[in-house]
């Protein structure tokens, strides 16, 4: 039975053991994977019903959200035996010097033991927002595992359960990081705004609003690619207002400098950094002095 029961954890360790010192993970949906999980879960115990957040960690994946998004799914290697239970929190600092308060929250969730348990969640969250959560009644929950000399942190709340909205106070403890990971998915939403023309140029601006640093991009008949090879205008962009620059080319640009106007529809692409794709169609006229 020891064997038996080895051999099933050497398999699970061996498993997750990328995941926990690993960096951002990009997965083939455009999710971020932030977090760690323990890569060989033992006998520990965090007690019950405290709320946990992550302070600092030295190596591998931060536990802080890296943009404006949604977290889609947590995850966390139970230990062996007895009755477990974990809620998962997503915490926001408020005051210093380690005030929080809950963005959000799911659970509590049975463990089933010695496995990996994952459970589907909906949390919008925002740059800066921290993994956490809380250890449940059950006293064989283990909520962190250590990582020698690497200078981590955590934070933690006794006998607390805050609601969310509500915030409170943590004392910091050197070493350990929370056995909780969580996919994160970037918002890809973007506004189109305000469209300025260069007469002289016969070129026209977009202003776009984005939530998170990205990529944007223009396309479209009779849009000017920017280079020979390539099929569209590409601009990295970082969180807020952008410019995009929309020219014409081809029987469009020769319209354009025969009646000194031209009308494009154009494909305007946002893809935030790690993130899917999202594309918005927009009329736009240019106009030239001839």
């Amino acid at each position: 039975m020891d064997s038996a029961r080895s051999r099933r954890r050497s398999a699970l360790a061996a498993s997750i053991a990328g995941l926990a010192l690993a960096a951002f993970s990009t997965t083939a949906s455009g999710a971020v994977t932030i977090g760690q999980l323990n890569p060989a879960p033992g006998s520990g115990n965090c007690g019950s019903n405290n709320d946990w957040v992550q302070g600092t960690v030295g190596s591998g994946s931060p536990y802080v959200v890296p943009g404006t998004g949604t977290v889609t799914s947590w995850s966390h290697v139970a230990r062996d035996g007895g009755s477990q239970d974990m809620t998962f929190k997503v915490f926001r600092k408020v005051a210093d010097p380690a005030r929080y308060v809950v963005v959000g929250h799911d659970g509590p969730r049975q463990l089933i033991p010695s496995a990996l348990n994952t459970f589907p969640v909906r949390i919008g969250v925002e740059p800066g927002d921290i993994l956490g959560l809380n250890s449940g009644s059950g006293i064989f929950t283990e909520c962190i595992f250590y990582v020698p000399g690497t200078g981590d942190s955590h934070l933690i709340r006794n006998n607390s359960d805050l609601a969310d909205g509500e915030p409170g106070d943590f004392d910091t403890f050197a070493g350990g990081r929370l056995n909780i990971s969580a996919v994160f998915v970037p918002a890809n939403a973007f506004t189109l705004g305000a469209t300025a023309r260069n007469k002289k140029k016969g070129t026209a601006t977009i202003e776009v609003t984005v939530p998170n640093p990205g990529e944007l991009t223009s396309s479209g008949k009779g849009v000017k690619a920017a280079s020979a090879g390539g099929a569209v205008i590409s601009k990295a962009v970082g969180t807020g207002q952008a410019r995009l620059v929309i020219k014409a080319k081809g029987k469009k640009k020769q319209r354009l400098n025969t009646v000194g106007k031209v009308k494009l529809k154009v494909a305007v692409t946002y893809t935030p950094t790690g993130g899917d794709a999202n594309t918005q169609s927009v009329k736009v006229k240019l106009k030239k002095k001839l």
